[in-house]
């Protein structure tokens, strides 16, 4: 008795320790990939930034000519939006110049190679430059 007990108490925290993984793994929207800026690798520490409705919701830095991700999914029990949810869209933006192409939000990894082709003067730069021509 005691050691159809013990199998039985085993196989149900086993089994419960199993669903909590299952339900927690792969919640999060991960987007990973290469970034390319005018058609070649992008530098190192460039701001990589990821925005759902025009708010902030990831950041990291560009290593080696790539980035990634992790964006949580967003907490139905909370009034505010905190994550993403199924039929957003993710807008990436590179030092501020919005990449190509958007991420349909999703549980788990997915590659997405990035690019930027948008020539994009800072205004502080701007101002020195006209600087220079006067």
């Amino acid at each position: 008795m005691k050691i159809r007990f013990g199998i039985a108490l085993f196989t149900l925290i086993i089994s419960a320790a199993a669903f909590a993984q299952v339900d927690l793994l792969g919640t999060a929207c991960e987007p990973y990939g290469s970034v390319s800026i005018h058609n070649e690798p992008a530098a190192d520490n460039l701001l990589v930034v990821a925005y759902i409705n025009g708010v902030e919701f990831a950041r990291c830095l560009t290593l080696g000519g790539q980035y990634q991700l992790y964006i949580p999914k967003d907490n139905q029990d909370t009034p505010e939006k905190d994550g993403w949810n199924y039929g957003d869209i993710i807008i990436i933006k590179i030092n501020g110049n919005q990449a190509n192409p958007s991420v349909a939000a999703s549980p788990g990894r997915s590659r997405v190679d990035l690019s930027v082709n948008t020539l994009s003067v800072r205004l502080d730069t701007w101002g020195k430059i006209k600087a220079l021509f006067r």
